[in-house]
């Protein structure tokens, strides 16, 4: 073949293939976005893109999404309710003053709250009677030591142990609709 031909041959693969993997990009996806959408539910496994649904602030800085999810209601009067899991390298207890600091200054309000020495939950709601739920969890090793059944050496509920990173992070929303 002639050697002219098969160098415009092979700039038409680059530029294929090029093109093949600028697509992503150019459409807003993230390569690492892997979406499902089935009806009213929408999965999303991956990205940096949180939820439009959930206030910013509560997205934990530097975190990693793992995935989020979203069930659009099938009526006007069903709001949507939103999912999303989050990781971080940062300890179980700077996760958990961060939480705590942005509670105090978003307005939102503690309905419900449980803290152990391992583990968070807050229900809080909002001005508009939304429900969002934040559940803390450090992920615990398989080869961590585990407690005595007895109980000696337990952390109190009010003294969380400062384990060290990664932690998972869980924040559901319900939206009640109430204008």
């Amino acid at each position: 073949m002639h050697p002219g031909i098969m160098r415009t041959l092979r700039k038409r693969v680059i530029l294929a293939l090029l093109s093949a993997c600028m697509l992503p990009v150019l459409a807003g996806c993230e390569l690492s976005d892997t979406e499902i959408s089935t009806g009213n539910v929408k999965i999303i496994q991956g990205g940096n893109r949180f939820p439009l649904e959930i206030p910013p602030e509560f997205n934990y800085p530097g975190s990693n999404l793992v995935f989020s999810s979203l069930f659009e209601g099938s009526s006007y009067y069903n709001r949507p309710e939103t999912t999303v899991s989050l990781r971080t390298d940062d300890s179980f207890l700077a996760v958990l003053n961060y939480y705590e600091g942005i509670v105090k200054k978003s307005g939102w309000s503690i309905i419900q709250s449980r803290r152990t020495e391992n583990a968070m939950l807050l229900m809080l709601e909002s001005g508009y009677r939304n429900l969002l739920t934040i559940i803390v969890r450090p992920v615990i090793s398989p080869s961590a030591p585990t407690r005595r059944p007895d109980g000696e050496g337990a952390v109190t509920p009010q003294e969380p142990a400062d384990l060290p990173g990664p932690t998972l992070v869980k924040l559901y929303l319900k939206q009640s609709g109430a204008e």
